[in-house]
This record gives structure tokens, sequence and C-alpha cells, in this order.
């Protein structure tokens, strides 16, 4: 198990990419070898670093666009050797624009090309042989479940969903030995908290999650002490599921969980580098899409009467309002009968470019601006209405610490769950959010923003 900006990852999936990038090495260098024996050339050693390197890279993107680093996808089926197919095309076809684009002695076709081609075979080989040594070798590490509270409960169904992290739950300890044999998600209650050490011998458990509330007098603090001495590695409830799923615990989260939180803490270097991030980002793609953003202008007046932009008071940073700026994805004053609400699937408020937009998300290129006048981050919290946030303040635990930090033109939130228009979805993006705030770094940042640019291309999670 590795952790990453407080991730659990699969020890075994870093095995997985590892191999994948050794194939992609060992079919630049046969390819290069074949290629300079049948010249009578000397084979050039830093020419193939830099050809693994860019072969390496465009594998790399293809996959990753195509959602082929996603172990939850495994085992393959018929869908995902389409999905693999599919991106070698890409790849193929990135690495010709770039032959034809930069034309140079390291990007030469006839040394990549059986390159490209030996690589995708080796790999799409080594995904399926990965498949047979994960059922071979059964590489998964046991869990036992301390308590059969709401969290312990959580933790199951996360690790049932994730079956990439290679855990297998054994099943759950309760304090009552009547409970024994129930099923509570799919492992049983397979002893009482008396039971652990035995448990844990006869379950051959590699780790216990202790997801049980911390009352004086009812944890098994001998058999604990006991286990522990035996060399089984123990973690708390929470922090595995944070770890796991990647989101809060909202209804077992106590407020100690966010006064010690590192995220909420922030340096006078930390604030300064989130800005200068959110500004280069900004910009960047101010420039970028400058031709898109005059075209989209120009449809939106020719589609229906109204203004081009859309402005909007939102709640920002310690609950203060700004205007917020969008290009008008709706007829005009269309809350003026419905008031505030949340915008829903197939909203009939939303005009024909308007649908297009939010498909692609592009009615949120303006908030570029919200960023450069520092009113917004680029990564952060999705700003609400003040309407929706008095509701909600009332409703859900913790909300208000959302706007602890600015709000974001994307977020954690946005690139794990998809539009919400209730307060059922609200809580569920709150608890992404939350974990956010916890940890938030600049690394965290800029895999937010690799995500999302991946969301966009896609078009997935819009309304």
């Amino acid at each position: 198990m590795i952790s990453v900006m407080n991730r659990v990852l699969p020890a075994r999936g870093l095995v997985f990419y590892l191999t994948e990038d050794l194939l992609i090495w060992i079919s630049v260098l046969a390819s290069a070898v074949l290629f300079h024996s049948q010249g009578g050339l000397q084979l050039d050693g830093q020419r193939v670093l830099l050809q693994g390197l860019i072969l390496a890279l465009i594998f790399h993107l293809s996959f990753y666009y195509n959602d082929l680093y996603d172990l939850s996808y495994f085992p393959p089926d018929q869908m995902y050797a389409i999905r693999f197919l599919r991106a070698g095309g890409i790849g193929m076809l990135v690495l010709a624009g770039l032959l034809f684009l930069f034309p140079s002695p390291i990007l030469e076709a006839k040394s990549l090309s059986p390159a490209v081609f030996l690589s995708f075979i080796l790999i799409f080989s080594w995904r399926y042989l990965f498949v047979w040594l994960l059922g071979k070798l059964k590489m998964e590490e046991r869990i036992l479940i301390l308590g059969t509270q709401d969290v312990a409960i959580k933790v199951a169904k996360e690790l049932l969903k994730r079956k990439a992290l290679g855990f297998k739950v054994v099943g759950f300890l309760d304090e009552n030995r009547d409970n024994l044999g129930r099923s509570l998600v799919n492992p049983k209650i397979i002893g009482t908290y008396e039971n652990l050490r035995s448990v844990v011998v006869r379950e051959k458990v590699d780790k216990v999650i202790i997801a049980a509330p911390e009352r004086r007098g009812r944890l098994p603090i001998g058999e604990l002490l006991g286990a522990r001495a035996q060399g089984i590695e123990f973690l708390e409830g929470n922090r595995f599921y944070e770890q796991i799923s990647g989101k809060v615990c909202l209804e077992e989260m106590k407020p100690s969980g966010f006064i010690y939180a590192k995220g909420f803490k922030k340096s006078g270097f930390a604030k300064w580098s989130k800005r200068f991030t959110g500004i280069m980002v900004s910009l960047a793609i101010g420039i970028i899409t400058f031709p898109i953003l005059i075209l989209l202008a120009l449809l939106i007046k020719l589609d229906s009467t109204g203004p081009v932009f859309y402005r909007q008071e939102r709640v920002g940073e310690e609950g203060k309002p700004f205007m917020l700026l969008k290009f008008r994805s709706m007829k005009e004053n269309a809350e003026a009968i419905s008031g505030p609400v949340w915008a829903q699937e197939h909203d009939p408020r939303v005009t024909r470019i308007g649908r297009l937009m939010r498909i692609t998300r592009l009615d949120e290129l303006p908030q570029i601006i919200n960023v450069l006048k520092g009113d917004m981050s680029f990564v952060g919290p999705r700003p609400e209405r003040s309407f929706f946030v008095e509701k909600l303040s009332q409703e859900i635990p913790f909300y208000q610490l959302r706007f602890a930090v600015k709000p974001g033109v994307t977020g954690w939130a946005q690139v794990n769950y998809p539009y919400g228009a209730s307060v059922e979805d609200a809580k569920e993006k709150l608890r992404y959010e939350l974990y956010y705030i916890k940890n938030m770094s600049i690394l965290y940042d800029l895999l937010i923003i690799f995500q999302t640019v991946k969301i966009v291309f896609f078009g997935r999670g819009a309304r």
C-alpha cells in the first residue's frame, strides 16, 4: 500500500505502470538495434533515451485519457479492448503529427514505427498477463474491520467498489455476541471484540481497521495491544476511509478532524503559489481559447435574445459575495418565474448553444476573469449562490467550512462527482470539497487541473 497526497494507491498498480514503461524502453531499444544494424550505423544511447521518453509520454497520455489506467475496469472485457485499440490509434496519430511538425533525427519514422507497434503488442499482452498473475498469486491484503457502525460499513463498501486497491474484507467484529453471523454488506460479523487476536490468526489478517466509537471501556485495549505486538497493523477508520475514497465521512466527522488538518493552515508561500498558478493557467487558457471565445459570443447572440455574458452573485472566501461571470446558457430572464432553482438535466430554460456549452463546460470560460481579479482560484470548491448557501448551511454539517478558501473554476468535487441538483448531491460534493481543503497543495491542484482537461475533453458530468 502506497500513500500519495494522502490517497491510498495499490503497490501492485506501481508495478503495473513501471512494467509498461520498461516494455516501452525495450521496444525502443529493440527497434533502434534493428534499424542501426541494417544501416551499419553505431547505436546512439542518448537518442534511444529521448525516443523512449517521447514514446512513453505519448502512450501514458493516450491511455490516461481513455481510462486505461483506471484499474477498477479490471479484468479487461470487450469494451476495454476497444478503448485500448482507440488509445493506440490516437497515440499513433499524435506521433505522426509530431513527426510532421518537428522533423528531426530523433523523431525518425523508420526507427520509431517498429517501436510503436512492438510497444502496443507488448503492453496489450502484459495487461492480460497481469490479470492472470493477480488471480494466481492472490496478491491481496486481508482486512478485518473492528466495529459495525456507519463508518465501518462505508469502508467495506468502498473496498468492495475498489477491488484494484488489493484489499479483501474478511469480516467485522462487533461488541454483541448475538450479532454473530449477521451480514452487513457482504462480509459478515465473524467475531466479537474479545476474539480479536484469535480471529486475526484464524483469518490471516494483515490490517485491522478500527471503525468503532472511542467510548471509554468499549474498545478491547488488551486485545488491541496483543495483536499489535504480533505485528498486525492498525488503521483509524475515518482516516482510512478518506484515503481510499478521496472524501470525508461527514456523519462521523468531529471538529478536531478539521482543527488539526494541515490544509487549513495557509502559509504565505502556499497562498502566493496557488495565486500564481491560477493566474498562469487562466492566462494560458485565455490565449489558447481566444478565437473560441469570440465564436461563442457570436453564436450566443445569434441563438437567442439577451446579453452574451451572465452575471450572478455568488458567495466567495469567508462568505464574501462577488459577481460570477459566465457565458449565458439560458433564455433571458429564465428565473423570473421559477426563482432560484438548481439546473436540471434537459432543463427547458437552456438555449441550443447553451446546451452545447454546458456539455463541454465552455460556458465556464469567462470565469478566468474572476480568477485574474482575485475573486476565485482556478482550483477550489465551486461558488454557490447565497440563497442555496443559507439553505444548505442549515441542513448539512460543516458546510460553512467550504468558505475557508477561495472558490474555484474547477475542483475535486467536479472531477469526481456529476453535476448536483439536490441537497443530497450538495452533501456528497461537500465530502469531496472538505477532503480537498484538508489536503490542499500545489501538486493536488495540478492533478485536478489535469483531470479537468480529461473531463472537458470527454464532456462528462455536465448539464
